[in-house]
């Protein structure tokens, strides 16, 4: 029987429409012409008497059909050629994927920064500055340097309040210099997933270097690392859980120091004293097998100076601040229990806003624990294990803030898990008093803090504090509307203590808690 499919080869390699290259390698590598039944000289598919070609696809297709036994049927040979034929382009694709992966790994060095990383933000803000970033033709544009990061203001422009704008590399490959060797990164930016909340975009970059010498890149990450730190020497850096169970950046601030907090007499000096000794104690707490954690609770009224106190506590020990959000709907058990640092602050702020009773949500189990859920997706079990279970990180500080003591459950502030409470109370004669003096600047050789505000001497500074003390009774106000009434009359001393009366009045009659409707009226 005779088949066509050598004349159709031959027909398809002179065709206009085919690449030269692919008639070529169907001229080479399938070489039918030495195919033959010996009815015809190369026409034939079915080899010779004693032959199965003599190169090429054609001798093993030959074989191949000659095994099956369909070496008559030119369908069933067409349709193997074709067969073996993508066999072998499949097998070239996976090879040469084999060698370029072999290639890249004897011959370039390769780092990788996940946007869940903070080494993410200290490559970010190092590409930032450098000349490349001002120099590509391709940069996106944002006032932040992480995804989902909010702005610092740093460095924007500070008259008109204007944030800090960053000009970097865009999605793609971007080559630059460091330490006179070239590298190129590649930036990739994962695509949201379908009908899903909007979230930040994960974001990848990779940089790239010739040889195997990994110093370079190792010497790049060291430098990004050094100069982003540099940057927060004097800041506080605020961290908050993010959807994926990451510590995010958020925002840095300038440190505040202790002495701008006013409390009531010892309450600053008794908790910095416990907080140093703590921070001192670890091998004290490991040499008795304690479980090396310190909670503190403090509570009060609203407007008294808790989240404050953390803040400059944070500032005076040089501390970062790690925020958890009960009140975030996607906050989970599992990502709850995310690794903190060691020496930091675990803040949970407003515990009782988000605190569900388990009398009223939950059974409670023999063991004493509940299922019953926070408001969200996390179980009144699992914040009690985040805070001292065994995966609980150890050597942090955990502050937990609340307007309501008594709403908390007994399990939750129990000693171990809460092992000092601080009353943060409605301000006294004296508070009122020491927040005057810091609000108005006096004659110590400093420069205003606001254009075209007064100086005042030290001794009459003291005695309009001690006349502005004097109207204010105890425990009546907070700090939060003392220093309110105050921002009113910043640059008028002298009016800030004739109008305290007012001010008393108005909350008297109203009973507000919230000091801004009272100043509009005054």
């Amino acid at each position: 029987m005779s088949s066509h499919l050598g004349i159709r080869l031959a027909c398809l390699r002179q065709s206009p429409f085919v690449p030269a290259s692919t008639s070529l390698l169907l001229w080479n590598v399938l070489p039918l012409r030495s195919l033959s039944t010996g009815q015809g000289p190369g026409t034939e598919l079915v080899p010779r008497d004693g032959e199965h070609g003599t190169r090429g696809l054609g001798r093993i297709v030959g074989m191949v059909a000659e095994k099956v036994g369909v070496e008559s049927n030119q369908f069933a040979t067409g349709g193997l050629t074709l067969a073996v034929f993508g066999a072998v382009i499949a097998s070239a694709g996976v090879l040469w994927r084999y060698l370029w992966e072999f290639l890249q790994k004897q011959l370039i060095v390769s780092a990788e920064f996940d946007s869940r990383d903070e080494a993410y933000s200290w490559l970010l803000s190092f590409l930032a500055d450098h000349p490349m970033s001002q120099r590509t033709t391709r940069f996106s544009v944002t006032t932040s340097i992480k995804p989902g990061q909010k702005s610092d203001n740093e460095q924007g422009d500070a008259y008109l309040n204007l944030p800090r704008v960053y000009f970097l590399p865009s999605p793609g490959t971007h080559l630059f210099t460091f330490n006179k060797h070239i590298l190129w990164l590649s930036r990739e930016r994962a695509k949201p997933p379908a009908g899903g909340a909007p979230t930040a975009s994960l974001e990848r970059i990779t940089i790239n270097a010739l040889g195997r010498n990994r110093k370079v890149l190792e010497s790049l990450v060291r430098e990004s690392q050094k100069l982003f730190i540099e940057k927060d020497r004097c800041r506080t850096v605020i961290y908050a859980a993010d959807q994926y169970g990451n510590w995010r950046r958020i925002r840095s601030r300038p440190i505040r120091h202790l002495s701008t907090i006013v409390l009531d007499e010892g309450i600053k000096e008794l908790v910095l004293k416990d907080v140093t000794e703590f921070l001192a104690s670890e091998r004290w707490y490991a040499d008795r097998g304690i479980p090396y954690r310190r909670g503190y609770m403090f509570y009060g009224k609203p407007g008294t100076g808790k989240t404050s106190f953390v803040t400059a506590l944070a500032g005076e020990l040089k501390l970062n601040i790690y925020v958890i959000s009960l009140a975030n709907r996607g906050l989970t058990d599992e990502k709850l229990m995310v690794d903190t640092p060691p020496r930091c602050i675990l803040l949970l702020e407003d515990i009782d806003a988000a605190f569900v009773s388990r009398t009223i949500t939950g059974a409670t189990t023999g063991a004493g624990q509940s299922n019953a859920t926070i408001g969200t997706n996390v179980t009144f079990s699992g914040l009690l294990n985040a805070i001292d279970g065994v995966a609980a990180q150890e050597g942090r500080l955990v502050c937990m803030t609340t307007n309501h003591l008594e709403k908390l459950d007994p399990a939750l502030i129990r000693p171990g898990r809460v092992d000092l409470k601080v009353l943060f109370d409605l301000a006294t004669k004296y508070q009122a008093r020491e927040l005057f003096i810091q609000f108005y600047p006096h004659t110590n050789g400093e420069p205003p803090s606001v254009p075209g505000m007064l100086t005042l001497r030290a001794d009459d500074l003291v005695q309009l504090a001690e006349a502005f003390a004097k109207k204010i009774p105890d425990r009546v106000l907070s700090m939060a509307q003392i220093q309110g009434f105050l921002m009113k009359y910043k640059s008028n001393p002298w009016e800030a203590v004739k109008k305290v009366d007012e001010l008393l009045n108005a909350v008297q009659k109203g009973g507000a808690d919230d000091v801004a409707p009272i100043l509009k009226e005054l």
